[in-house]
C-alpha cells in the first residue's frame, strides 16, 4: 500500500526570484557591451563614454566622469580590486616559486630582494588595473554605494 505523494507548498512570490525585481535600478547612462566596459575600466578611462579617465591619482576616483557624467565615485569598489588583484600576482608568484624550487635554484639574498620588490610593482599596477574593471562592472550593472 502506497500512501499518496504529498503536495508540495507553493512557493512564495518574494522568494521565486532572487534578486528581487527593482532591487537594483537600471543605470540612467547608456553603457556598452560587457568586454568593452571591462577593457575601458581597465584602462583607465570611464566605462559608459571612454572620453575621460576614471582616476584622480594612483587610485582615487573622480566623482563623476566629466565627460558624460556617470557617477564614478558612488561605485563600491573597495575590497575587490585588492583581492583580484593579489589573486593574479600570486599565482604568477607561485609559478616562478614552483619553478626554482623544481630546478633546485634557490635564489640569493640580492635576488630575493629583487623579487620582492618586483612583487610589489606588480601588485601596485594590477591593484589600478582590477579597480578600473570593478568600477566599470559596478557601473554597467547599476549599483551605487548607498548613503547613510
Amino acid at each position: 500500500m502506497h500512501s499518496p505523494p504529498t503536495p508540495h507548498p507553493a512557493p512564495e512570490p518574494e522568494f521565486q526570484r532572487w534578486p528581487p525585481p527593482q532591487s537594483v535600478a537600471p543605470p540612467e547612462w547608456d553603457m556598452p557591451d560587457w568586454p568593452t566596459t571591462i577593457r575601458r575600466g581597465c584602462l583607465g578611462h570611464c566605462p559608459a563614454c571612454n572620453g575621460a579617465p576614471i582616476f584622480d591619482g594612483y587610485l582615487k576616483v573622480h566623482d563623476k566622469c566629466s565627460s558624460c557624467g556617470a557617477p564614478l565615485g558612488e561605485m563600491p569598489a573597495d575590497d575587490a580590486p585588492p583581492y583580484i588583484a593579489m589573486l593574479v600576482v600570486l599565482h604568477v608568484l607561485a609559478l616562478f616559486i614552483v619553478l626554482f624550487y623544481k630546478a633546485d635554484f634557490r635564489p640569493g639574498l640580492v635576488l630575493s630582494g629583487f623579487l620582492l620588490f618586483l612583487l610589489a610593482l606588480l601588485c601596485m599596477a594590477a591593484l589600478r588595473v582590477a579597480k578600473g574593471a570593478v568600477i566599470g562592472i559596478l557601473l554597467k550593472l547599476g549599483m551605487r554605494r548607498e548613503r547613510v
